[in-house]
């Protein structure tokens, strides 16, 4: 079985984009799924006892948005090496509805057979590494445009998902709920005496529905020139197009150009427009070449702006020595013509940040 969101869904999560689209799956499609409902079944009874678990709410709510390849993961890993913040890890996002009853026993086990870097770069990667929240909202099959792959029927649907905005409000009532949850359940892992650092690309056209849901949240938004970033997303959106799908996916794999440029435009448009909703002292802009060039100073600076306690040169440096080997990935140049689009298309976001 290839790469899927799915291996920590529960039965009942798994059912609802094949009811929902269901109608548009071939035979081959339903095949491939009917793979998944014994893993399904086995993720419902692990969830149980998690249902049981009392949540509880984080000290703190810190989100890192901008768009993907923007240096997000980095300043992601380099907060919560900072300080006391503790970050969602790839087990807990990966097996989101049972992470608190099977973390002691299960995450060895899947350690096992866990890359040891990420499949579209060099960065390295384990059970117990910072990771994305929209990981945890595709396996709990919640609105996310990471499942377009999976479930790749409906591309105004998908393209909703990204600020949720023209969904129907039944499926932003689920993911609110979800996500609160998911929150919650790692709230309790330091009985809310500490804070959490969340990122996710999704997040920066997001603003007002994560405001109704942590109304002190604090925000760092990281921006960066758009020609290597599109360099770098279109290895990313090769390899998302690899994974397990029940439905065709060469359309999505012909126009991804499109969708990666309009998917940026989405995301950076709906921080233009919503960022004004977050108090000034709780928001920030980073920009990828200042952190690239002084991350102590740039990290230290975050920590005094946001207010975020517990900022720790020491665990700092360690951290920034651990990766100092680490090698970007080489990508090819972008043609001329997609150089052109990309100005055109991100021309507002070219000119604010002066790229």
């Amino acid at each position: 079985m290839k790469v899927s969101f799915l291996y920590g869904t529960t039965f009942t999560r798994l059912l609802r984009y094949p009811i929902k689209f269901g109608r548009n799956m071939s035979f081959g499609g339903w095949f491939k799924l009917v793979l998944f409902v014994p893993i399904g079944l086995l993720n419902s009874i692990l969830a149980i006892p998690d249902f049981f678990y009392k949540g509880r709410r984080p000290k703190q709510m810190i989100f890192i948005v901008g768009h993907y390849r923007s240096g997000t993961t980095h300043l992601h890993n380099l907060i919560e090496a900072a300080g006391d913040l503790i970050a969602p890890t790839t087990y807990e996002c990966a097996m989101p509805a049972h992470f608190l009853f099977t973390n002691s026993w299960l995450k060895p086990i899947i350690s096992l057979f866990t890359p040891n870097q990420r499949l579209f770069d060099t960065m390295k990667m384990s059970v117990n590494t910072p990771q994305e929240d929209e990981l945890a909202m595709a396996s709990y099959c919640a609105a996310t445009p990471y499942l377009s792959i999976t479930f790749p029927f409906d591309d105004e649907y998908f393209k909703s998902c990204i600020s949720l905005k023209s969904l129907p409000q039944k499926d932003i009532d689920d993911w609110k709920a979800v996500h609160l949850r998911f929150v919650l359940k790692l709230g309790r892992k330091t009985q809310g005496k500490k804070g959490l650092i969340l990122k996710s690309p999704g997040h920066t056209s997001r603003i007002k529905t994560l405001l109704e849901l942590y109304p002190d949240a604090k925000f760092i938004h990281i921006h960066r020139d758009p020609r290597p970033v599109v360099k770098s997303s279109l290895n990313l959106y090769t390899v998302w197009y690899e994974m397990q799908s029940f439905g065709d996916v060469s359309r999505l794999k012909e126009n991804k150009e499109n969708t990666l440029l309009e998917t940026y435009k989405t995301l950076e448009a709906g921080w233009e427009e919503e960022c004004a909703l977050i108090p000034e002292k709780n928001r920030i802009e980073v920009s990828f070449n200042e952190l690239n060039a002084e991350p102590k100073s740039t990290i230290e600076e975050i920590f005094k702006q946001l207010d975020i306690t517990g900022f720790s040169e020491g665990k700092l440096n360690k951290y920034l020595n651990s990766v100092k080997s680490h090698v970007p990935g080489s990508y090819p140049d972008l043609s001329e013509d997609l150089i052109k689009k990309t100005n055109h298309h991100l021309d507002a976001y070219i000119r604010k940040y002066g790229y």
